[in-house]
């Protein structure tokens, strides 16, 4: 069975006390539960106040199988940003629009280029290709955090 978490634009806590809602434990410094996965649908970076927080928790959970990841618009808009060009402009330009979005992540990782990097690389990672995504039961976070199950087939 999969849990549906997507737009946690770096809200670490948060995440952490929906999981927690879901009795997904932290053991190891990987958050688990024992018959469930996640699937995270994105959207991990920028706003928020603890994106590299937020960032471990999804990734260590995807790199010990217990979710999977898909990249969000925002990551894929940071992967963008960060590509330079030939003429040594970038994909994604240096506007104040684009500067505005990305500004909390970058100031996180103001002091962390090369973790930065690593996370630039994981984002472009092939993702699990999944077969067995027959039943999904999903979790939506509302913003009381009380989470609602629905069904799908």
């Amino acid at each position: 069975m999969y849990d549906i978490i997507g737009d946690i634009h770096g809200h670490a806590q948060a995440l952490k006390e929906l999981l927690h809602k879901m009795e997904y434990k932290e053991v190891n410094g990987v958050w688990q539960h024992s018959t469930r996965k996640v699937i995270f649908v994105g959207d991990y970076i920028d706003r928020g106040p603890a994106i590299r927080e937020t960032l471990n928790i999804v990734r260590t959970m995807n790199e010990n199988n217990h979710a999977i990841t898909l990249m969000g618009n925002h990551e894929y808009n940071a992967l963008a940003y960060a590509h330079r060009l030939p003429d040594d402009s970038y994909l994604r330009p240096h506007n104040a629009k684009n500067n505005k979005q990305h500004e909390a992540t970058l100031k996180e990782f103001e002091v962390h280029p090369e973790e930065w990097k690593s996370y630039l690389d994981w984002f472009y990672s092939p993702r699990q290709s999944r077969r067995d995504l027959m039943f999904i039961e999903l979790m939506c976070a509302c913003n009381s955090m009380r989470p609602r199950r629905g069904v799908f087939f």
